[in-house]
């Protein structure tokens, strides 16, 4: 019998769920700023530069609220394969010969 293993296991959705959860919170806090830092910086405000930053917030905000809601639905996700995998662990047939009185 072949046995086919995932490479989609609990904690490595957990620790992706994570770190995307991460990346578009501190994408939707720092870039705007940066970018208003970086645009503004040095001289005064034109229309190409009042563009640029539009771009940017517009850019960041999207991705933000994509990678969000994505990495706390990985993070669930993960939470619930570990939980499966554990339960269906203490029920497979393997442990229950093992658990087997020996007479």
């Amino acid at each position: 019998m072949f046995v086919i293993e995932s490479k989609l296991r609990p904690k490595v959705v957990l620790w992706w769920g994570i770190g995307l959860t991460t990346a578009g919170v501190l994408s939707s806090v720092l870039i705007p700023n940066v970018g208003f830092n970086f645009v503004m910086a040095g001289h005064g405000s034109t229309p190409v530069d009042q563009g640029l930053l539009m771009l940017v917030d517009i850019s960041t905000r999207v991705v933000a609220q994509g990678l969000a809601p994505l990495g706390v639905a990985l993070v669930g996700a993960g939470i619930v394969m570990e939980y499966v995998t554990r339960l269906l662990g203490a029920r497979s047939p393997e442990n229950e010969k093992s658990a087997a009185p020996v007479e």
